[in-house]
């Protein structure tokens, strides 16, 4: 009975190593045993072992309740769980980055460029009514004719040389004659060469003019203006169109052959004479006599068909004079120095001295 008890427990615990380790397992470690559990029975088989082992519980595990919302809520400031959303944090952050300060500085250096931006604008504006103004005024480098000989009637007065009458002359040698009207009447001036000058009144004798004498002073004057002047160029000339000039008005005059254009103008004489002093005295000098410095001297020019200057006004130096003829021929006056008398003594019989005749 004890024997197979025995038996039975060696059954039993077969996988247990024995009290006396075999020679090849003396060094070996022993298993370790896993503790048993309390209230478990040693004497119990294979079976009862096994179902002695803790077992965890069984559940399935739950789905989460899906909560639908009318509208999203929005955490309040203050709860654990609450963040500013970015608009909050750019105005958060753009608030403590823009002090008063830098937000004072930027409008003034706004209002800088914004003032600096308007007198651009203006500036700009007047460039371009000048560079408008450019293009209605009469072209530069007009193609005109040749002109030679021309006729003017010129009546102008002082401070412009005092003249009432009709002036024909040679731009080429100079040679002019001139016959006076209304309160010149009567009155001729003759000058073969553009050296020798003649004069004569109410068709009596020609004789050498005296000295000072004021008729031909005025036209010793006037001469170079008008031999100078054929076309628009002669009078505004390229630096005085970089905007010293204003047109008034432009307006068309007469018919067919008749037919010219008028350019009212100011002239800045002012600005242009201290920025172009060498072409301001070339334009008193070929130009307009006696043209004063002023911020808007009023000056008026009218043009032909063929670009001619055949009209020039100058209101404030009292310059005026009217082209009536031109030609690409030459003009000679008759030479009176065959009949001239001579201011001076000659014989009884009336002949000039030998000495006083000039040679024709």
């Amino acid at each position: 009975m004890v024997a197979m008890q025995s038996g039975d427990r060696e059954g039993l615990d077969g996988d247990l190593p024995s009290a006396t380790p075999e020679p090849s397992q003396a060094h070996e470690p022993a298993p370790t045993t896993p503790p048993r559990a309390a209230g478990s029975d040693p004497d119990a088989g294979p079976t009862a072992k096994v179902a002695t082992r803790p077992q965890l519980p069984r559940s399935d595990a739950a789905r989460p309740s899906i909560v639908e919302s009318a509208a999203p809520s929005r955490p309040t400031p203050g709860a654990p769980t609450w963040y500013r959303s970015d608009q909050d944090r750019y105005k958060s952050v753009r608030r403590r980055a823009n002090p008063l300060h830098r937000r004072l500085a930027r409008g003034v250096i706004g209002l800088s460029l914004l003032g600096a931006a308007g007198f651009g604008i203006y500036l700009g504006a007047r460039e371009v009514r000048d560079y408008l103004n450019r293009d209605t005024l009469p072209a530069a480098g007009a193609d005109t004719p040749v002109i030679r000989a021309s006729s003017f009637l010129v009546t102008s007065s002082a401070p412009a040389p005092e003249i009432n009458g009709t002036i024909t002359l040679d731009a080429a040698s100079g040679a002019y004659e001139f016959v006076g009207a209304g309160s010149m009447a009567g009155v001729q001036v003759v000058s073969p060469d553009g050296r020798r000058v003649f004069v004569r009144v109410g068709g009596g004798t020609w004789r050498q003019p005296e000295a000072g004498d004021s008729i031909v002073g005025a036209l010793g004057r006037a001469i170079p203006y008008l031999a100078d002047v054929e076309d628009a160029d002669d009078v505004l000339t390229n630096r005085l169109r970089q905007g010293y000039i204003d047109l008034i008005d432009r307006t068309t005059e007469g018919v067919d052959d008749g037919q010219r254009t008028r350019y009212e103008m100011t002239f800045d004489t002012f600005a242009f004479s201290e920025r172009f002093p060498l072409q301001w005295q070339a334009l008193q000098r070929d130009a307009i006599p006696g043209i004063g410095v002023g911020r808007a001297i009023s000056v008026t020019i009218w043009l032909n068909e063929e670009d001619v200057l055949v009209r020039l006004l100058d209101e404030d130096t009292n310059w005026a004079w009217e082209r009536l003829t031109y030609t690409d021929q030459s003009f000679r006056p008759a030479d009176p120095a065959d009949t001239i008398v001579a201011a001076t003594t000659g014989d009884e019989s009336g002949q000039p001295a030998g000495d006083a005749q000039l040679d024709g």
